[in-house]
């Protein structure tokens, strides 16, 4: 689930009936359990059954802090030095080791001040690891560094804006991109400002950004304004900007062009995709757009070998040929479902959903190849992507509640 913020006013309600295929209210109700669901929901949440060619099995499982509940959330795991690092949003950051053993747990407080420490710290944007520390941001702007082997607060600093997105880490700085349209280079070991660069923000917007890509000199990232942007990473400066996608539409809602998804780079040829429906290569050294294919998206792609992987807005998977964008296979049963960005894992692409289903696709021919029904309920839902740690696949749902999964 995403939202629509209209920025520094005021965060609007959340796109479930947009984005996550729910049907109108006037459908003929039936009772599910303790719920009463429409019959178009009814026929979105059942799943219908198929013929399993992978076991997905739970190795292990365990609770870390409260989860991020209904609130929108760039939180995911991450997996560096053999330790899995997993966080709440109220401010519990633990590493793990790969059989789900504690290795240390550090509670981070709100705002500095007086019982601080007893306010929610609204992690919102990360987890990432890098020059032996794990990064988190928060909705106030506050970029945290604990150190990988203990835990303890080696990096505290604010910027300006929310840090919905992981910050990345490359030549001794952290980038970090806020919804006040500001990109950020700081120093890792002061915390410094080394540089800044403010792009325009749109006054209606999804509650979401572009996570960066850093690489070959330069930090590339997607805009509320439906550009790909490139800054040189020693000074900030622009090297160039595409348009990835313009505005259509009669009402200010379809007119949404956000790129949220991070840049993807291979063959000197970057990939984003847009909320409104484009899906671009642009080349490198220049911003000229290759190719422009129409899917739909706020969430980040999956690429592996020639093959683009996209979750789109509705829930349909779809797998591409990234040297011309043909489209390769489609995957449609699982479309409503609300599904999470898409991730590779031996062949496999894996995608978590708002029932708390995980699944597993075909890379190749996008078949549906096995599942696990790990919660069926929309309080237990996968928002953040699966992350490969070795031979598991960790999967963090809303609630706190984190998954080793292992494929026969």
């Amino acid at each position: 689930m995403s939202y629509f913020a209209i920025r520094n006013i005021v965060t609007a309600t959340g796109l479930a009936l947009l984005l996550s295929g729910c049907s109108s209210l006037s459908s003929v109700g039936t009772a599910v359990g303790n719920l009463f669901v429409d019959e178009e929901e009814l026929e979105i949440r059942v799943l219908a059954p198929i013929e399993s060619k992978v076991a997905v099995n739970v190795a292990w499982q365990t609770q870390v802090g409260s989860g991020t509940g209904e609130f929108f959330s760039g939180l995911q795991p991450a997996f560096a030095d053999n330790k899995i690092f997993v966080a709440d949003r109220q401010g519990k950051v633990v590493a793990l080791d790969p059989s789900g053993k504690e290795l240390w747990s550090t509670r981070l407080g709100g705002s500095a001040g007086w019982f601080s420490s007893g306010t929610s710290a609204k992690l919102s944007g990360g987890l990432n690891v890098g020059a032996g520390k794990v990064f988190v941001g928060t909705e106030d702007g506050r970029l945290v560094g604990l150190n990988t082997e203990t835990g303890a607060v080696e990096f505290d600093t604010t910027v300006v804006g929310e840090i919905l997105a992981r910050p990345m880490i490359d030549s001794g700085m952290v980038f970090v991109n806020t919804t006040a349209g500001r990109l950020f280079a700081l120093d890792i070991a002061t915390g410094d400002e080394v540089w800044m660069h403010e792009s325009d923000v749109p006054a209606l917007s999804l509650r979401g950004i572009s996570t960066p890509t850093v690489t070959n000199g330069g930090v590339l990232v997607g805009t509320g304004t439906g550009k790909l942007q490139v800054n040189i990473m020693e000074t900030g400066l622009i090297a160039w900007e595409a348009t990835v996608t313009t505005p259509s539409g009669a009402t200010e809602l379809e007119r949404i062009i956000d790129v949220d998804s991070q840049p993807i780079l291979y063959n000197g040829i970057v990939y984003v995709v847009s909320f409104n429906g484009s899906l671009a290569a642009v080349e490198l050294r220049s911003g000229r757009v290759v190719w422009q294919r129409e899917y739909a998206s706020y969430r980040d792609l999956a690429l592996v070998g020639t093959k683009l992987i996209v979750t789109t807005n509705n829930g349909n998977v779809f797998g591409l040929d990234s040297r011309n964008g043909v489209e390769l296979w489609s995957q449609s049963s699982l479309k409503g479902r609300a599904l999470t960005a898409p991730s590779a894992y031996k062949g496999n692409v894996i995608v978590g959903d708002k029932y708390g289903a995980v699944h597993v696709i075909d890379i190749n021919e996008g078949g549906l190849l096995g599942r696990a029904l790990l919660n069926d309920s929309e309080d237990a839902k996968f928002n953040a992507p699966a992350v490969v740690a070795g031979e598991q696949i960790i999967m963090q749902n809303v609630q706190g509640k984190v998954y080793a999964l292992t494929l026969q």
